[in-house]
């Protein structure tokens, strides 16, 4: 066991010391000016209410875009970046080593060969962990000072929930790319290929489902049911999509998922049911099946990359 936290804390230290903490932190920087920007927008909206305020920090619209590519909010900004950073830390996290015959020196010592990966893994986890929590912290300290409002106890109890699913929504692509760097033995085309993964979601796959939703047409209201639950199966193959649901539900409590929204407004009281805030519990409740797809593909991303990492020939050099 205390060769698996040696091997964590030296990947600890490589990702802090490397030339991936500069993309951590324009990550941090880029999300803390967002939220500068939307303490302006709350400031001159004079027809905010003052229920969530401080939630709004994160999903206000702070950069005024009428192309769906640029993030106009803090919660688009983190959909659009995170995954970047997750990319950077695992797409040479195995391919690396084995080319520059490092990982053969590694396994050649007293460490279980899967105590290698797991530690890679863990490491890039905690190191997604903290610059997602410090950015957070620090876009709620530069709000709470410019806004003067302090936030209530269930706008924490989100906001804890919120670093959570970001935690998790990262974790989907750190393991995806260290899927690409054990499959590939080249660092240049695991690169290539994860960021062209990361492109198709943010760039091509909206305008593709657009296309498709433009295409539907309903002459019933069985149809237009139907091509509305299609459309929300559809979205929720993009992971950015599932990780956009979550965040909408929990910082914006008043959000109901799609398949919710569309059961509610074929019924008498969805009215009433759309135009009232979810607690905190019923939130999580909603934002559940997105969570467990998401865990479902990270798990299923490791697990690969874990079993062809475990078999694969490593000569000790």
């Amino acid at each position: 066991m205390s060769a698996f936290f040696t091997v964590t804390k030296k990947e600890l230290q490589d990702h802090f010391n490397s030339w991936r903490f500069l993309v951590l932190l324009f990550v941090m920087i880029a999300a803390i000016v967002y939220v500068f920007l939307a303490v302006g927008v709350i400031r001159s909206n004079s027809s905010s209410g003052t229920q969530f305020i401080f939630l709004s920090l994160f999903t206000t619209q702070a950069i005024s875009t009428t192309s769906s590519l640029i993030p106009s909010s803090f919660m688009s900004l983190m959909a659009t970046l995170l995954p970047i950073a997750a990319i950077i830390l695992g797409l040479d996290a195995i391919n690396s080593e084995r080319n520059g015959g490092t990982l053969g020196r590694l396994v050649s010592q007293p460490i279980y060969r899967d105590n290698i990966i797991n530690a890679k893994f863990l490491a890039g986890i905690i190191t997604l962990a903290v610059v997602i929590l410090t950015t957070v912290l620090l876009s709620a300290g530069l709000g709470l000072k410019m806004l003067g409002v302090a936030p209530g106890a269930e706008e924490i109890l989100r906001l804890i929930v919120f670093v959570m699913v970001a935690i998790v929504y990262s974790a989907f692509w750190l393991g995806l790319a260290i899927l690409f760097s054990t499959l590939f033995k080249q660092v240049a085309v695991s690169s290539i290929i994860s960021i062209a993964v990361w492109l198709f979601f943010v760039f091509f796959y909206p305008i593709i489902f657009q296309m498709i939703a433009n295409g539907m047409t309903a002459a019933t209201q069985a149809d237009a049911i139907h091509n509305a639950n299609s459309l929300i199966l559809l979205s929720r193959l993009s992971p950015i999509q599932l990780f956009n649901e979550n965040m909408a539900v929990i910082l914006v409590p008043v959000t109901r998922s799609s398949s919710q929204l569309l059961q509610l407004i074929t019924t008498d009281a969805g009215n009433y049911f759309v135009a009232n805030p979810l607690s905190l519990g019923q939130s999580i409740i909603s934002i559940w099946p997105q969570l467990i797809i998401t865990i479902l593909l990270t798990t299923v991303c490791f697990a690969i990359s874990y079993v062809k990492f475990m078999f694969e020939e490593i000569r000790a050099i």
